[in-house]
């Protein structure tokens, strides 16, 4: 068994993209191998923002031969009346580069067809890998490209070296002009050197020696270690959140903590302000006291040891300038009457082909009037509707001009300033919340109600317009909106039909019927494909789980998700087993039927009759059941029914000879099935073997 070891050195890369490529470069590498009979060990990645690597530890020098059966013309064809070989045989045979006695006779469907037996000795994996690397890297997909050289290629940024090794020996390839060798570069900053490459061992030892800590994980503990330490120095919280640890780790191939501080006047300017800006704009991470007030404090991390503070002091004057700045538009823009900046939004573009931001605020005003009351809460519509007036007026304050990221929290402390009533105000104030299906869990109805109402107008609009959203594809970032609802509307509990809030949205951007109900269907289809991609990951719920509780083309994402949650909590106590026989059985019985109603005078067997008695008995029951998102209960009601059904079908001949009374149990059965589908169709799940 040999290793191999690849780097892609290449220009600084979108933090945004690195986790999709280095998955991407991955997944595709083992494929290849998989598609190429390669057996390997174990992968290890890696990646900073010039830098992927891939690790196989443990693969084979040479491929696993191959034996494949290809299946030929059928013998009618392959043989002439004097069973002698017709041109299609003959043709198919050198094709192969076989003869008559490595003919077999494969029995199909639709005849006996003539097949080879051909084999196929597994090639060198150094010689395989020259193909696979360059095909790997043309098959790796990107948000967006750029072309930089004469080879034209397209990729993410321009790539720099290519260090492909199997064991110590270089693999020749290229891909977008750059030949592979067996040298990489070191720290750009700290190192002008290029390094020889001799084994993995040797890689990360001398990226090392040049100021990279080659392994992802490895940065990530540094950096943590070290606002540890700084927690304990300076008896502080340093709140550094996920999203911003992954940009250091990425961005800092050798990180480095740093602190500063700046002058307490500015503690002054809300807090909001601060940490937006320094996480924002700065990269920096806000700083707290034990009690969770703010202090005059930053951390940041740098590509670079900060020995003689020159990182920190720069930093410094950077926040200093802006705090300035920041200070001069809080005391100004609160001096201005923020009601009446409405009038400005007339002259501020929300897009060409949907309007001005003022037209969407009179849209607004009407769906949370409309989103309030379906969703029970009618004391807020009146606060609602004013926070829907003026929830964009803060995009033409000086701050939000110069700070893009404050708007919304902007909005909501100008109105906290002008002692509006808190409702309104904190509406505003988070209504641009969540950017998306994050991981804090959302607690403002006023905020969530008013978040919703704003991204459906968007996403209706920008459907609506004709704008086409694919995986790669996504500008105005409607399907991180459409994440954002579904994250709301499971966070608060909110029991009530996306679809019909759809409708309504649907209505401002639509002149007839037949408009409209083209843009529901798209809009419902789109949310559809949400909800399968949320459920399964970061939800974690089973692919045929999500397709069994989408079968009834329901969009209350609330009970749908409850329904996912119970169906999971089933399976994993293996309790769905019987369920999903059943109802594979009721589906197969009614399939393609007309709808029949049961008409209890024609029960004859006691079988039929106790069903139907039982069943009459106990469906307000379970529909309330489920109606109520307690599924369980539901289940465990028709679980209950279970024994009666199956005698039924022991004793009950359903397809009788009696066209009123085969009519009549294959009513009874749809009743069944139309009750257990409420909860999902079981009969897709999926049964353990």
């Amino acid at each position: 068994m040999a290793d191999f070891l690849f780097e892609l050195g290449i220009e600084e890369v979108p933090v945004s993209e690195i986790d999709s490529i280095l998955k991407q470069l991955e997944d595709k590498f083992i494929k290849e191998f998989t598609d190429n009979l390669i057996d390997y060990g174990q992968i290890e990645s890696s990646s900073t923002n010039t830098r992927f690597m891939i690790y196989v530890k443990e693969i084979s020098e040479r491929a696993n031969d191959k034996e494949e059966l290809i299946i030929g013309p059928s013998k009618k064809i392959a043989y002439d009346a004097e069973e002698q070989p017709t041109i299609p045989l003959k043709k198919f045979l050198d094709a192969n580069n076989c003869d008559t006695t490595k003919i077999v006779e494969i029995e199909q469907k639709k005849g006996v067809y003539i097949a080879v037996k051909k084999k196929t000795i597994g090639q060198p994996v150094p010689a395989l890998l020259e193909e696979i690397i360059p095909r790997v890297l043309l098959g790796l997909t990107f948000a967006k490209t750029m072309v930089w050289n004469k080879s034209r290629v397209p990729f993410v940024r321009p790539v720099r070296n290519i260090l492909a090794l199997f064991n110590s020996d270089l693999i020749k390839v290229e891909f977008a002009g750059i030949q592979s060798s067996n040298v990489v570069f070191g720290h750009r900053l700290l190192s002008d050197e290029y390094i020889e490459i001799s084994s993995f061992k040797n890689y990360i030892e001398s990226l090392r020696t040049n100021f990279v800590l080659g392994k992802s994980e490895e940065r990530r503990e540094k950096i943590l270690e070290e606002i540890k330490d700084l927690e304990e120095e300076f008896n502080v919280i340093i709140k550094l959140e996920e999203k911003m640890l992954e940009y250091f780790v990425y961005n800092n191939e050798y990180p480095v903590v740093f602190s500063g501080n700046f002058d307490e006047k500015y503690l002054e300017i809300p807090e909001e302000i601060i940490s937006t800006f320094m996480v924002n704009e700065k990269k920096l991470i806000p700083v707290y006291d034990k009690q969770g007030d703010m202090l005059n404090m930053f951390v940041g991390v740098s590509n670079v040891p900060d020995e003689n503070s020159y990182v920190s002091d720069g930093n410094k004057r950077v926040v200093i300038a802006t705090f300035e700045d920041a200070k001069f538009f809080w005391d100004n823009d609160r001096e201005d009457d923020f009601y009446a900046l409405r009038d400005e939004l007339k002259n501020v573009l929300f897009h060409k082909k949907i309007g001005t931001f003022y037209e969407k605020t009179e849209r607004l005003i009407s769906i949370v009037e409309y989103l309030t009351d379906i969703t029970d809460n009618k004391d807020m519509t009146d606060y609602l509707k004013k926070a829907a007036s003026i929830l964009k007026n803060d995009l033409v304050t000086r701050m939000v001009r110069e700070f893009p990221a404050l708007q919304g929290v902007m909005g909501g402390l100008y109105l906290k300033e002008k002692k509006e009533n808190e409702k309104v105000w904190k509406a505003i104030y988070g209504h641009y919340e969540p950017k998306g299906y994050t991981k804090e869990k959302i607690i403002s109805l006023e905020a969530g109600l008013l978040s919703i109402t704003d991204k459906i107008d968007s996403i209706a609009g920008f459907i609506g317009s004709g704008m086409k959203i694919s995986s790669s594809k996504d500008p105005f970032g409607i399907r991180r909106d459409a994440n954002g609802i579904l994250k709301i509307i499971i966070d608060l509990q909110l029991d009530f039909n996306l679809l019909d809030l759809i409708k309504f949205a649907a209505e401002k951007f639509t002149d007839n019927s037949e408009q409209h109900n083209e843009l529901v269907n798209k809009i419902f289809d789109f949310f559809t494909l949400r909800i399968k991609g949320i459920f399964k990951e970061p939800i974690g719920y089973r692919y045929d789980v999500i397709n069994a509780i989408l079968a009834k083309k329901d969009l209350n994402i609330y009970k749908l998700y409850l329904r996912a949650k119970d169906i999971h909590f089933l399976i994993e106590k293996n309790s769905v087993e019987d369920i999903i026989t059943l109802h594979k059985r009721l589906r197969n019985i009614i399939k393609k039927q007309e709808i029949f109603e049961v008409n209890k005078e024609i029960l004859i067997e006691p079988e039929e009759k106790i069903l139907y008695d039982v069943f009459a008995e106990s469906k307000e029951t379970i529909l309330n059941l489920i109606n109520s998102g307690k599924n369980i209960e539901a289940f465990s009601k028709i679980i209950e029914m279970k024994p009666i059904i199956d005698s039924f079908f022991d004793k009950v001949l359903v397809m009788a000879e009696d066209k009123n009374i085969k009519q009549n149990r294959i009513g009874l059965i749809q009743g069944l099935e139309n009750t257990l589908s409420e909860i999902a169709d079981f009969s897709l799940l999926v049964e353990s073997k």
